[in-house]
């Protein structure tokens, strides 16, 4: 009896080729690794997907969303806006405001020294107040009372002849300058309804 071959031997016109079989073995080896082989090939194409993704949205976060301190005012009490000349008019001008500070940035703390507030009216100076330092977490914000206030006794009396009269017309504006102090030096700018 001859022994058992896994493999024929075939005549070609070159001489003897060894031609094999695929065992028992070899068979069920490629039938649990392919799937293995291709679950690992479309698993690192997730990984390198998932990775691109997120370095995408890190980037995006790092340039697009990191804002400076943004802000907003918000005029809440007015005294003393009397004519210079009038008899009762022993009130300076005097604003009461709010000011709205938001950090835009994700990333850190947003720290400002005091700054100041200035206060006018179609370009003449009616008072100025003071902010104190602040630091706003990342994504964060605060509002700061402001009292802007004026050495000088009521507003001057073509001044206040020109905002009676945009004051009857609805269209009276406060003009309001924040400054911010170290390390920023940011400056902020509102036209604010004096009566709304």
């Amino acid at each position: 009896m001859a022994p058992a071959k896994d493999h024929e031997e075939t005549d070609d016109s070159y001489g003897v080729v060894d031609v094999c079989k695929p065992t028992l073995g070899y068979k069920l080896a490629m039938a649990l690794l392919l799937p293995f082989i291709y679950m690992l090939f479309f698993f690192s194409v997730f990984l390198v997907m998932r990775i691109t993704y997120k370095a995408s949205q890190a980037i995006d976060t790092a340039v697009i969303f990191n804002k400076p301190i943004s802000s907003s005012v918000e005029l809440v009490g007015v005294r003393g806006l009397d004519p210079s000349l009038a008899p009762g008019a022993a009130a300076s001008p005097a604003f009461d405001l709010l000011l709205r500070l938001d950090n835009g940035d994700a990333c850190g703390d947003q720290y400002r020294e005091g700054g100041s507030v200035k206060v006018s009216y179609a370009g003449v100076p009616l008072a100025h107040g003071s902010t104190p330092g602040f630091r706003l977490g990342a994504r964060s914000s605060a509002t700061v009372a402001v009292n802007a206030t004026s050495d000088g006794v009521g507003v001057p009396e073509e001044l206040f002849r020109l905002m009676s009269a945009e004051r009857r017309l609805g269209v009276a504006q406060l003009d309001i300058g924040l400054q911010l102090g170290w390390p920023g030096w940011e400056s902020y700018y509102w036209s604010v309804d004096l009566d709304g």
